[in-house]
Protein backbone atom coordinates (compact mmCIF):
# COMPACT_ATOMS: atom_id res chain seq x y z
CA UNK A 1 0.00 0.00 0.00
CA UNK A 2 1.05 3.53 -0.62
CA UNK A 3 1.37 5.55 2.46
CA UNK A 4 -0.24 8.92 2.89
CA UNK A 5 3.20 10.56 2.68
CA UNK A 6 4.11 8.76 -0.55
CA UNK A 7 0.75 9.73 -2.03
CA UNK A 8 1.37 13.40 -1.28
CA UNK A 9 4.81 13.27 -2.89
CA UNK A 10 3.42 11.55 -6.00
CA UNK A 11 0.64 14.15 -6.29
CA UNK A 12 3.21 16.98 -6.05
CA UNK A 13 5.42 15.47 -8.74
CA UNK A 14 2.40 15.01 -11.01
CA UNK A 15 1.39 18.64 -10.61
CA UNK A 16 5.00 19.72 -11.24
CA UNK A 17 5.23 17.70 -14.46
CA UNK A 18 1.89 18.98 -15.70
CA UNK A 19 2.99 22.55 -15.01
CA UNK A 20 6.26 22.03 -16.84
CA UNK A 21 4.44 20.60 -19.84
CA UNK A 22 2.07 23.55 -19.89
CA UNK A 23 4.97 26.00 -19.72
CA UNK A 24 6.90 24.21 -22.48
CA UNK A 25 3.77 24.01 -24.61
CA UNK A 26 3.09 27.71 -24.16
CA UNK A 27 6.67 28.72 -24.98
CA UNK A 28 6.69 26.55 -28.07
CA UNK A 29 3.57 28.22 -29.33
CA UNK A 30 5.03 31.65 -28.69
CA UNK A 31 8.33 30.66 -30.40
CA UNK A 32 6.45 29.28 -33.40
CA UNK A 33 4.44 32.46 -33.71
CA UNK A 34 7.63 34.55 -33.30
CA UNK A 35 9.44 32.61 -36.02
CA UNK A 36 6.54 32.79 -38.45
CA UNK A 37 6.27 36.54 -37.99
CA UNK A 38 10.00 37.41 -38.18
CA UNK A 39 10.48 40.31 -40.57
CA UNK A 40 12.93 39.95 -43.46
CA UNK A 41 15.16 42.93 -44.12
CA UNK A 42 15.12 44.07 -47.76
CA UNK A 43 16.28 47.06 -49.79
CA UNK A 44 13.77 49.12 -51.74
CA UNK A 45 13.85 51.72 -54.51
CA UNK A 46 11.05 53.99 -55.69
CA UNK A 47 9.78 53.53 -59.24
CA UNK A 48 10.35 56.85 -61.01
CA UNK A 49 10.21 58.63 -64.36
CA UNK A 50 13.57 58.96 -66.12
CA UNK A 51 15.17 58.91 -69.56
CA UNK A 52 16.44 55.46 -70.52
CA UNK A 53 18.53 54.35 -73.46
CA UNK A 54 19.35 50.91 -74.75
CA UNK A 55 23.01 50.59 -75.63
CA UNK A 56 24.89 48.17 -77.83
CA UNK A 57 28.46 47.25 -76.97
CA UNK A 58 31.28 47.27 -79.51
CA UNK A 59 34.98 46.68 -79.00
CA UNK A 60 38.09 48.03 -80.66
CA UNK A 61 41.65 49.22 -80.23
CA UNK A 62 42.34 52.89 -79.67
CA UNK A 63 45.06 54.55 -81.72
CA UNK A 64 46.18 58.11 -82.15
CA UNK A 65 44.11 60.11 -84.61
CA UNK A 66 47.33 61.41 -86.14
CA UNK A 67 49.88 58.59 -86.21
CA UNK A 68 52.84 58.61 -88.60
CA UNK A 69 55.40 55.90 -89.18
CA UNK A 70 58.95 57.20 -89.70
CA UNK A 71 61.06 55.66 -92.47
CA UNK A 72 64.69 56.53 -93.19
CA UNK A 73 65.52 57.96 -96.62
CA UNK A 74 68.85 56.16 -96.82
CA UNK A 75 70.26 52.81 -95.73
CA UNK A 76 72.88 53.13 -93.00
CA UNK A 77 73.74 52.04 -89.47
CA UNK A 78 72.14 53.76 -86.45
CA UNK A 79 74.84 55.46 -84.36
CA UNK A 80 72.70 57.59 -82.03
CA UNK A 81 69.09 57.84 -80.79
CA UNK A 82 68.22 61.34 -79.61
CA UNK A 83 64.74 60.82 -78.10
CA UNK A 84 62.87 58.44 -75.80
CA UNK A 85 59.45 56.83 -76.14
CA UNK A 86 56.73 59.10 -74.82
CA UNK A 87 58.78 62.26 -75.41
CA UNK A 88 57.09 65.22 -77.08
CA UNK A 89 58.85 66.38 -80.27
CA UNK A 90 58.36 69.13 -82.81
CA UNK A 91 58.23 68.61 -86.57
CA UNK A 92 61.84 68.64 -87.88
CA UNK A 93 63.38 67.65 -84.54
CA UNK A 94 66.13 65.02 -84.75
CA UNK A 95 65.04 61.54 -83.68
CA UNK A 96 68.18 59.53 -84.50
CA UNK A 97 71.43 59.77 -86.44
CA UNK A 98 72.77 57.32 -89.01
CA UNK A 99 76.42 56.76 -89.90
CA UNK A 100 77.41 59.18 -92.69
CA UNK A 101 81.14 58.36 -92.78
CA UNK A 102 80.86 56.55 -96.13
CA UNK A 103 79.51 59.74 -97.70
CA UNK A 104 82.28 62.06 -96.51
CA UNK A 105 84.69 61.41 -99.45
CA UNK A 106 81.90 62.11 -101.94
CA UNK A 107 80.99 65.23 -100.01
CA UNK A 108 84.57 66.56 -100.06
CA UNK A 109 84.91 65.80 -103.77
CA UNK A 110 81.69 67.63 -104.57
CA UNK A 111 82.75 70.61 -102.48
CA UNK A 112 86.08 70.72 -104.34
CA UNK A 113 84.31 70.63 -107.70
CA UNK A 114 82.13 73.54 -106.70
CA UNK A 115 85.17 75.52 -105.53
CA UNK A 116 86.97 74.83 -108.81
CA UNK A 117 83.96 75.78 -110.92
CA UNK A 118 83.49 79.02 -109.00
CA UNK A 119 87.19 79.85 -109.41
CA UNK A 120 86.86 79.32 -113.16
CA UNK A 121 83.80 81.57 -113.10
CA UNK A 122 85.77 84.31 -111.37
CA UNK A 123 88.62 84.02 -113.89
CA UNK A 124 86.09 84.09 -116.72
CA UNK A 125 84.59 87.29 -115.39
CA UNK A 126 88.04 88.91 -115.39
CA UNK A 127 88.73 87.67 -118.92
CA UNK A 128 85.25 88.81 -119.99
CA UNK A 129 85.84 92.32 -118.74
CA UNK A 130 89.20 92.46 -120.56
CA UNK A 131 87.64 91.13 -123.76
CA UNK A 132 84.85 93.70 -123.55
CA UNK A 133 87.32 96.56 -123.24
CA UNK A 134 89.45 95.15 -126.10
CA UNK A 135 86.39 94.84 -128.34
CA UNK A 136 85.24 98.38 -127.64
CA UNK A 137 88.74 99.75 -128.24
CA UNK A 138 89.14 97.73 -131.45
CA UNK A 139 85.77 98.91 -132.72
CA UNK A 140 86.74 102.52 -132.12
CA UNK A 141 89.99 101.98 -134.02
CA UNK A 142 88.11 100.25 -136.81
CA UNK A 143 85.72 103.17 -137.08
CA UNK A 144 88.73 105.45 -137.45
CA UNK A 145 90.27 103.15 -140.07
CA UNK A 146 93.17 102.15 -137.82
CA UNK A 147 92.49 98.37 -137.81
CA UNK A 148 91.15 95.93 -140.28
CA UNK A 149 87.75 94.24 -140.24
CA UNK A 150 89.43 90.94 -139.40
CA UNK A 151 90.92 92.38 -136.24
CA UNK A 152 87.51 93.72 -135.20
CA UNK A 153 85.85 90.37 -135.83
CA UNK A 154 88.54 88.57 -133.86
CA UNK A 155 88.02 90.86 -130.85
CA UNK A 156 84.24 90.41 -131.12
CA UNK A 157 84.51 86.60 -131.29
CA UNK A 158 86.73 86.51 -128.21
CA UNK A 159 84.26 88.65 -126.27
CA UNK A 160 81.25 86.57 -127.38
CA UNK A 161 82.87 83.24 -126.50
CA UNK A 162 83.38 84.40 -122.93
CA UNK A 163 79.62 85.18 -122.73
CA UNK A 164 78.48 81.71 -123.81
CA UNK A 165 77.40 80.72 -120.25
CA UNK A 166 79.40 77.49 -120.20
CA UNK A 167 81.25 78.57 -117.08
CA UNK A 168 78.02 79.35 -115.26
CA UNK A 169 76.63 76.00 -116.37
CA UNK A 170 79.66 74.23 -114.95
CA UNK A 171 79.12 76.01 -111.62
CA UNK A 172 75.45 75.04 -111.57
CA UNK A 173 76.28 71.42 -112.31
CA UNK A 174 78.91 71.29 -109.56
CA UNK A 175 76.51 72.88 -107.08
CA UNK A 176 73.78 70.38 -108.01
CA UNK A 177 76.18 67.49 -107.43
CA UNK A 178 77.15 68.96 -104.06
CA UNK A 179 73.48 69.42 -103.10
CA UNK A 180 72.76 65.79 -103.94
CA UNK A 181 75.55 64.55 -101.67
CA UNK A 182 74.52 66.99 -98.93
CA UNK A 183 70.98 65.60 -99.10
CA UNK A 184 72.35 62.09 -98.69
CA UNK A 185 74.25 63.24 -95.62
CA UNK A 186 71.17 65.05 -94.29
CA UNK A 187 69.16 61.84 -94.66
CA UNK A 188 71.40 60.37 -91.99
CA UNK A 189 69.79 62.84 -89.60
CA UNK A 190 66.29 61.32 -89.20
CA UNK A 191 63.78 63.94 -88.09
CA UNK A 192 60.15 63.94 -86.93
CA UNK A 193 57.82 64.46 -89.90
CA UNK A 194 55.09 65.88 -87.61
CA UNK A 195 54.81 67.27 -84.11
CA UNK A 196 53.58 64.86 -81.45
CA UNK A 197 54.78 62.22 -79.02
CA UNK A 198 57.24 59.45 -79.78
CA UNK A 199 54.87 56.54 -79.55
CA UNK A 200 57.40 53.84 -80.36
CA UNK A 201 61.06 53.39 -81.29
CA UNK A 202 61.68 50.28 -83.38
CA UNK A 203 65.50 50.25 -83.62
CA UNK A 204 68.55 50.29 -81.37
CA UNK A 205 72.01 51.79 -81.73
CA UNK A 206 74.03 49.58 -84.05
CA UNK A 207 71.09 48.39 -86.15
CA UNK A 208 71.37 48.67 -89.91
CA UNK A 209 68.23 50.21 -91.36
CA UNK A 210 66.91 50.47 -94.89
CA UNK A 211 64.41 52.73 -96.57
CA UNK A 212 61.69 50.12 -95.96
CA UNK A 213 62.36 49.89 -92.21
CA UNK A 214 60.03 51.61 -89.74
CA UNK A 215 62.32 53.23 -87.18
CA UNK A 216 59.76 55.10 -85.05
CA UNK A 217 56.13 56.13 -84.76
CA UNK A 218 55.08 59.71 -84.01
CA UNK A 219 51.54 60.29 -82.81
CA UNK A 220 49.30 62.94 -81.33
CA UNK A 221 47.93 61.20 -78.20
CA UNK A 222 45.48 64.01 -77.38
CA UNK A 223 42.98 62.59 -79.88
CA UNK A 224 42.46 58.83 -80.00
CA UNK A 225 40.25 56.87 -82.39
CA UNK A 226 38.73 53.43 -82.57
CA UNK A 227 37.11 51.87 -85.61
CA UNK A 228 34.14 49.60 -84.93
CA UNK A 229 31.96 47.54 -87.22
CA UNK A 230 28.18 48.04 -86.97
CA UNK A 231 25.47 45.86 -88.49
CA UNK A 232 22.68 47.14 -90.71
CA UNK A 233 20.11 46.78 -87.88
CA UNK A 234 21.86 49.48 -85.85
CA UNK A 235 23.59 51.67 -88.43
CA UNK A 236 20.44 53.72 -89.12
CA UNK A 237 20.06 54.45 -85.40
CA UNK A 238 23.49 56.05 -85.03
CA UNK A 239 24.05 59.69 -85.93
CA UNK A 240 27.20 61.68 -86.64
CA UNK A 241 28.61 63.63 -83.65
CA UNK A 242 26.61 61.50 -81.19
CA UNK A 243 28.30 61.15 -77.80
CA UNK A 244 29.08 57.61 -76.65
CA UNK A 245 30.56 55.99 -73.53
CA UNK A 246 34.03 54.54 -73.95
CA UNK A 247 35.28 52.16 -71.27
CA UNK A 248 39.01 51.47 -71.00
CA UNK A 249 39.21 48.87 -68.24
CA UNK A 250 42.97 49.11 -67.87
CA UNK A 251 42.70 52.83 -67.05
CA UNK A 252 39.44 53.44 -65.16
CA UNK A 253 36.08 51.92 -64.28
CA UNK A 254 34.44 55.20 -65.28
CA UNK A 255 33.51 55.88 -68.88
CA UNK A 256 35.36 58.35 -71.08
CA UNK A 257 33.32 60.49 -73.45
CA UNK A 258 33.65 59.66 -77.12
CA UNK A 259 32.10 61.10 -80.27
CA UNK A 260 30.99 59.39 -83.48
CA UNK A 261 33.27 61.21 -85.92
CA UNK A 262 32.59 59.27 -89.12
CA UNK A 263 30.03 56.80 -90.44
CA UNK A 264 30.69 54.79 -93.61
CA UNK A 265 27.90 54.73 -96.19
CA UNK A 266 29.01 51.46 -97.80
CA UNK A 267 29.65 48.00 -96.38
CA UNK A 268 33.09 46.79 -95.50
CA UNK A 269 33.83 44.18 -98.17
CA UNK A 270 35.38 41.67 -95.78
CA UNK A 271 32.82 41.83 -92.95
CA UNK A 272 29.55 43.03 -94.53
CA UNK A 273 29.30 45.64 -91.80
CA UNK A 274 29.62 49.41 -91.69
CA UNK A 275 32.82 50.96 -90.30
CA UNK A 276 32.25 53.73 -87.75
CA UNK A 277 34.99 55.84 -86.20
CA UNK A 278 34.74 57.00 -82.59
CA UNK A 279 37.05 59.78 -81.38
CA UNK A 280 38.03 60.17 -77.73
CA UNK A 281 39.46 63.30 -76.13
CA UNK A 282 42.68 62.25 -74.38
CA UNK A 283 44.06 65.66 -73.47
CA UNK A 284 44.66 64.37 -69.92
CA UNK A 285 46.93 61.69 -71.36
CA UNK A 286 45.45 58.81 -69.34
CA UNK A 287 44.87 56.48 -72.30
CA UNK A 288 47.72 54.98 -74.31
CA UNK A 289 47.51 54.28 -78.02
CA UNK A 290 46.81 50.61 -78.61
CA UNK A 291 44.66 50.06 -75.52
CA UNK A 292 41.52 47.94 -75.77
CA UNK A 293 38.20 49.79 -75.40
CA UNK A 294 34.55 48.85 -75.05
CA UNK A 295 32.26 51.37 -76.72
CA UNK A 296 28.61 51.69 -75.70
CA UNK A 297 26.37 53.32 -78.31
CA UNK A 298 22.72 54.24 -77.67
CA UNK A 299 20.64 52.53 -80.36
CA UNK A 300 17.18 53.30 -78.90
CA UNK A 301 15.73 55.33 -76.04
CA UNK A 302 12.61 56.57 -74.26
CA UNK A 303 12.31 59.88 -72.44
CA UNK A 304 10.40 60.21 -69.17
CA UNK A 305 9.81 56.46 -68.92
CA UNK A 306 8.73 54.72 -65.71
CA UNK A 307 11.83 52.85 -64.59
CA UNK A 308 13.06 50.59 -61.81
CA UNK A 309 16.46 48.99 -61.18
CA UNK A 310 17.04 45.86 -63.22
CA UNK A 311 17.81 43.99 -59.99
CA UNK A 312 14.15 44.29 -58.95
CA UNK A 313 13.02 42.01 -61.80
CA UNK A 314 12.58 38.27 -61.13
CA UNK A 315 11.81 36.00 -64.13
CA UNK A 316 9.03 33.54 -63.18
CA UNK A 317 7.59 31.00 -65.63
CA UNK A 318 7.86 33.23 -68.66
CA UNK A 319 6.76 36.45 -66.96
CA UNK A 320 8.57 39.15 -65.04
CA UNK A 321 7.56 39.88 -61.47
CA UNK A 322 8.59 42.35 -58.82
CA UNK A 323 7.82 42.53 -55.13
CA UNK A 324 6.40 45.78 -53.83
CA UNK A 325 5.80 46.82 -50.21
CA UNK A 326 2.19 47.35 -49.12
CA UNK A 327 0.86 49.59 -46.33
CA UNK A 328 1.30 46.80 -43.76
CA UNK A 329 4.99 46.32 -44.65
CA UNK A 330 4.31 43.04 -46.38
CA UNK A 331 5.55 41.82 -49.77
CA UNK A 332 3.12 42.00 -52.67
CA UNK A 333 3.89 39.93 -55.76
CA UNK A 334 3.28 42.03 -58.89
CA UNK A 335 3.55 40.99 -62.53
CA UNK A 336 5.04 43.68 -64.80
CA UNK A 337 5.48 44.22 -68.52
CA UNK A 338 8.91 45.63 -69.34
CA UNK A 339 10.54 47.53 -72.19
CA UNK A 340 14.17 48.47 -72.89
CA UNK A 341 16.96 48.40 -70.34
CA UNK A 342 20.35 50.03 -70.06
CA UNK A 343 21.93 47.25 -67.97
CA UNK A 344 21.15 49.22 -64.79
CA UNK A 345 17.51 50.30 -65.14
CA UNK A 346 14.57 48.79 -67.00
CA UNK A 347 11.46 50.43 -68.42
CA UNK A 348 8.12 49.32 -66.90
CA UNK A 349 5.22 49.41 -69.37
CA UNK A 350 2.52 48.15 -67.00
CA UNK A 351 2.02 46.79 -63.50
CA UNK A 352 3.54 49.68 -61.52
CA UNK A 353 3.07 53.39 -61.07
CA UNK A 354 5.48 56.15 -60.10
CA UNK A 355 6.14 56.13 -56.34
CA UNK A 356 5.72 52.38 -55.81
CA UNK A 357 8.41 50.85 -53.62
CA UNK A 358 10.04 47.85 -55.28
CA UNK A 359 12.41 45.43 -53.58
CA UNK A 360 15.87 45.21 -55.14
CA UNK A 361 17.82 43.24 -52.55
CA UNK A 362 16.38 40.27 -50.69
CA UNK A 363 13.60 39.76 -53.24
CA UNK A 364 14.68 36.15 -53.85
CA UNK A 365 14.25 35.31 -50.13
CA UNK A 366 10.62 36.36 -49.81
CA UNK A 367 7.19 35.34 -51.03
CA UNK A 368 3.83 37.03 -51.36
CA UNK A 369 2.76 38.35 -47.93
CA UNK A 370 6.18 38.13 -46.25
CA UNK A 371 6.63 40.56 -43.35
CA UNK A 372 9.35 43.04 -44.23
CA UNK A 373 11.76 45.49 -42.70
CA UNK A 374 12.81 47.91 -45.42
CA UNK A 375 15.95 49.90 -46.05
CA UNK A 376 15.90 52.46 -48.82
CA UNK A 377 18.64 52.63 -51.47
CA UNK A 378 17.64 56.12 -52.55
CA UNK A 379 20.53 58.53 -52.78
CA UNK A 380 23.18 55.82 -52.87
Amino acid sequence: MISKKQSSILHFVTILLLGSLLIISGCGKEMTEAISESAITVNTVTAEQRDIYKSTSYSGRLKARSEVEVFPKTSEQVISIQVAEGQEVMAGETLMILDSSSLQPSLKQAEAQVASARANQANNEISLEAARKNYERTKELYDNGAVTLLELETAEDEYSSLQSGSVEAAVAQAEASLLSVQEQVAYCNITAPVSGAVGRIDVSVGDYVTTSSTVAVISDPQQLQAEIMVGESDITKIELNTQVDVYVESVSEDAFTGTVSSIATVLNSSSDMYPITVTVDNSAGKIKSGMYAEIMIHTSGVQNALCIPLSAIIPDNGVNIVYTVDDESRAARTEVETGINDNNYIQVLSGLKAGDKVITLGNTLISNGSLLTTESEEGE
